[in-house]
């Protein structure tokens, strides 16, 4: 057999051992980026379940919110008749008491 045939051979067999050791590089990257998107796919479904749960929360402080409203609108209504009531009272014992003290004075 000529040499360059036998140089041809080689660089067959180099190029064939280069193509498998790329190949196993290859392999074993495919693998790592295949254990990585099942960690960010395992991560996105808590985030998703956590938005899930936020979202669920927001309506329940909405609702709680809203309830919070009616109740300082009935606080408010009765501070203010208690104002009203108050300032009556007020002057219905201070003319009592001012007239008690004018009447016992004389």
């Amino acid at each position: 057999m000529p040499w360059w045939t036998w140089l041809c051979l080689g660089i067959f067999l180099a190029a064939l051992i280069a193509g498998a050791v790329f190949t196993a590089f290859a392999v074993g990257r495919l693998k790592r980026v295949g254990a990585a998107a099942e960690g960010i796919q395992t991560r996105l479904d808590e985030v998703a379940r956590l938005s899930e749960e936020t979202q669920r929360r927001q309506l329940h402080l909405q609702e709680r919110l809203e309830e919070l409203e009616r109740h300082r609108a009935r606080t408010e209504a009765s501070i203010a008749r208690l104002k009203v009531l108050t300032t009556a009272f007020s002057e219905a014992t201070g003319g009592v008491l001012g007239a008690r003290r004018r009447y016992l004075r004389k």
